[in-house]
């Protein structure tokens, strides 16, 4: 019997411990992702999110690159004052491309773990990340 306490309690301290996937600026600071995409998808061509000094957030969203100012609450990541450069691409391109900087403008629950971060809006956009150095 007593061993059998033993193992349950064990077994909750354990759980205890697991990362819950509290996501925090402090711990996407420096971290560059890419969408994971198919393969036929060329990765210049792939959306990519780096967060930066001031949790200043910025990438490239499928057909232009895009910046602005993160901040995450309740869970969700938001970027305000999403600035971008104005180049016109295909229909598909600048579909996604919206859909993708919309969901950022109106907030995304976000999860992270060490080897995926995820955003979920009316799509659920899962990105690996990506070495990058930060000088």
């Amino acid at each position: 019997m007593k061993k059998t306490f033993l193992f349950c309690l064990m077994s909750l301290v354990l759980i205890g411990c697991k990362s819950t996937g509290t996501v925090n600026a402090h711990s996407l600071k420096y971290s560059s992702w890419q969408l994971k995409t198919p393969v036929e998808v060329a990765a210049q061509d792939a959306i990519t999110i780096e967060f930066l000094d001031a949790f200043r957030v910025n990438g490239y969203a499928g057909c232009n690159r895009f910046f602005g100012q993160g901040e995450i609450r309740d869970g969700q990541l938001f970027v305000s004052n999403i600035g971008m450069t104005r180049k016109l691409c295909g229909p598909e391109a600048n579909a996604k491309e919206q859909a993708f900087l919309n969901m950022l403008q109106i907030g995304a629950p976000i999860e992270q773990s060490a080897d995926e971060l995820v955003l979920r809006g009316d799509a659920n956009w899962h990105f690996g990340p990506v070495e990058r150095r930060f000088d």
